[in-house]
Parts: structure tokens; sequence; C-alpha cells
């Protein structure tokens, strides 16, 4: 392609892409209910927790802490020295009313869920140790912590389905 039909080519398509503007407007409710689509949200994550000695309690360095502490206890749930590399590709965000189905306690929750949709989810060298807490942090004194169940797996680990959060009533 020589250099004037290169221009012209280029300019061609700039005049295309100039009319092919679409408006942007507001819609009123009738509008909106004319319109279909699929609702929640889809995102791809890919992160790394690799212990660094300097910032961590443990000699030679641990892994992340994630603690929970359930309605009305005094305790934590702790998922501690999380380590791995995690990928969360098409992994999909949304809201659901649980109204029928999981052997027939959903027709009494009947209540609303986030639901996370893993579709192609997974963790490579993945480490983490289950245990209950007093604390949810680890700094200063008195920590006592309860070690339940350490796992570690070596190679890929794959995760599909669906993870349900459940709020408090």
């Amino acid at each position: 392609m020589n250099k004037l039909s290169s221009r012209l080519l280029g300019a061609l398509l700039l005049a295309l892409a100039c009319g092919a503007q679409a408006e942007m407007r507001g819609l009123d409710d009738s509008e909106m209910s004319d319109v279909t689509g699929q609702a929640g949200v889809s995102l791809s994550i890919n992160f790394n927790l690799a212990p660094v000695a300097s910032d961590t309690r443990c000699t030679g360095g641990c892994g992340a802490r994630l603690a929970i502490q359930p309605l009305n206890s005094t305790g934590y749930v702790v998922l501690d020295n999380i380590k791995g590399t995690f990928s969360f590709d098409g992994m999909s965000l949304d809201m659901v009313t649980i109204n029928s189905g999981f052997n027939g306690d959903g027709a009494l929750f009947k209540r609303q869920a986030m639901k996370i949709g893993l579709t192609n989810a997974s963790a490579t060298n993945l480490q983490f140790t289950l245990g209950g807490s007093n604390q949810g942090v680890v700094s200063g004194s008195g920590l006592q912590q309860t070690n339940l169940l350490t796992y570690q797996a070596t190679g890929a680990v794959k995760l599909t389905g669906n993870v349900y959060v459940f709020g408090t009533p």
C-alpha cells in the first residue's frame, strides 16, 4: 500500500468513527424496563502472598492473616500464615435472593446474599493455618492462638463453584 492509499484509508476510517458516535443520555423508568442484560460484575484478579521477613512476626517471615470475629463472640476464627499465588479469572460477584434450595433451608432463609462465582480460580503453592485466637491482630502481648489445621499444597489447586456470603439479620 503506498502513502497516498494509507492516508486516504486513515481519513476514511476517521470520518466513519466520527459519524458512529452514540448519544449518552439518561433513561427513565419506562425505558429502563425495556433494557435487558446480565446482572453482576466479572473480575480477573491475580495476586501473590509471599512473606517478607522484616515485615512479619515470624522468624524467616510468615504469610497474611485473616481474622473473623463471629457475631456475639469474644474470640476470632483466623486463617493465618496464608501464602501462595492466587488467580481468579472470570470471578463474578452478584446479589441473589435465597428463598429456595439448600436442602429446604433456603425457604426459611428468605434474604439476600452475595454470590461469588468461581469459574476459573486457582491457587499455586498454597499454605494456610486455620485456628482460633483471642485477638484479631498479632501486635502487642497476650496473643493466645490455637492452631487447628495447617493445609499445604505444592502445585496448583483449581477452584470452581459458588461461595455465598450471608449477612446477619
